[in-house]
Order: structure tokens, then sequence, then C-alpha cells
């Protein structure tokens, strides 16, 4: 009897997906990463995407908000269409309480990283940094989970990287391969750089101060690269380096 009434609830059309609920764990400009049930789901927004905050337990509509609302540790509910290999957002919804509760964790970590920073070696100077260790996660078509064994190679970097005597830096470089336009591949290099940072700060237990801002490529080739992919395959790929300063010692 309720999966009838459902079948029949007003605003879920017959055939229409069911809409993507989860928790934003990272976003840039155009796209937001979404863990949900079904993993990692990166979700284009664009200027015409309807965001939305609701008040009370009936979950009553309040007013609209921007994007810069769209915040990690957020949970949303989210109306998308499909456009090729991307997710896009027609319109995200959220409690305007978890908003706060996003907004006031936020200013906390944002806090403590500052003071991890200025307490921390600095290594800024990229003349002084040089490569101490690397590894690749590939990635399916159009996919931004990273798989159990991309979860293996990221926490053995990590690992490796904690063994330093010294400052060191992490670089997350994400890629997509040459299939689809560019636009598409930089915002899914994005989202795969995004997960990868994410899963290196929530469970392998990297402080976000070891980072140096991620870089989203694409598909585009790069000058005097290091490890050019090989095949479209290898380049559906996040790759993560460490850098030390010269000085820094291995045990």
């Amino acid at each position: 009897m309720f999966g009838v009434a459902m079948a029949f609830a007003p605003g879920l059309a017959l055939g229409q997906a069911e809409p993507l609920k989860g928790l934003i764990i990272s976003r840039t400009d155009t796209t937001i990463v979404v863990r949900g049930s079904a993993g990692d789901t990166p979700v284009a927004i664009t200027g015409s995407t309807k965001i939305r905050g609701t008040s009370g337990a009936l979950g009553i509509r309040g007013e609209d908000h921007p994007p810069s609302d769209l915040i990690k540790g957020l949970p949303v509910e989210i109306v998308t269409t499909q456009e090729g290999p991307t997710l896009t957002a027609a319109e995200i919804t959220f409690k305007n309480s978890d908003l706060k509760t996003a907004q006031q964790i936020g200013a906390g970590i944002a806090s403590t990283e500052k003071q991890v920073s200025e307490n921390a070696e600095r290594i800024d100077n990229v003349g002084l940094l040089t490569a101490a260790g690397r590894t690749k996660v590939l990635f399916p078509v159009g996919s931004a989970t990273i798989s159990e064994q991309g979860k293996q190679d990221l926490q053995g970097i990590a690992t490796q990287a904690k063994q330093i005597k010294g400052a060191y830096r992490l670089a997350v470089v994400g890629r997509a391969d040459p299939s689809g336009n560019a636009a598409a591949n930089r915002r899914l290099s994005a989202a795969r750089a995004a997960a990868v940072k994410d899963y290196l700060i929530q469970s392998a237990g990297i402080s976000p101060a070891n980072f140096i801002p991620d870089t989203a490529l694409g598909s585009a080739p790069v000058a005097q690269d290091p490890d050019p992919p090989k095949n479209a395959a290898d380049a559906r790929r996040v790759t993560v380096t460490i850098a030390v300063s010269k000085s820094a010692r291995v045990d």
C-alpha cells in the first residue's frame, strides 16, 4: 500500500530517478562530490541549479541559497539530470539547521588548520622541494569513486609520508582520459582529486596542512611530464606525490 502511495506521490513522476541523497565531502566552483549509499558521486552545478533550504519537521521551504552555502559536511538531496557521463544538479535541497551545523564544524576545522599551519615547518619554496615517493589511483570511466586497491595504495603513500623526519607536503593531481569534452574532463578530474584528498584526510590520517593545493588537469597534456599516461585507462587517475625539503630524512 505504501509503495502504491509513493508511486503517485507529488513530484515523483513515473520513471523519474530517485533523488541523490548524501553528504557533501568536497566541492569546487562547478562541482560537488556527494557521499551516499552508492559511494562518492560528482555532481555539476550550473547557473540554473536551484538551491533551497527547508525548515521544520515537515520540510517547509525557506529562502533560496547561493552556491557558496554548499559546504563540506552538509547533508543534501539532489534532483539530477544526466548529460553524457556527467550528472548535473537541477535542484539541491537541505535543512537550514544542517547548514548551520556544517558551518559551525567548518569554522572549528579552519581554526585548527590555521594553528597546525602556523606551527609546522614551512617548505613553501618550491625550489627546495624534491619528490620522495609517488603513487597513482586508477578510476573507471566517468567515475570518481576510489576502488579498494586505490584505498590500499593511498594508505601506503600515507604511511610512507608519515615516516619522513621533517616537513612534507602531498601534491594531488587529477586527470581524465581524452573522451568527452574538455570542460567535463576538468570537472571529473577535479572530483577525482577531491575524493583522493578527502580519503587521505579522513581515512589515512594526513593533516589538511600537509597538502599543496590539488590540481585538475582534465585530459590536457603536461610539459616535461614525469609519468605520461600510457593509454586511456592509465589517464583516468589521480597521482599523489610526496614533496619534501632536500634536507628531509626518511626512515
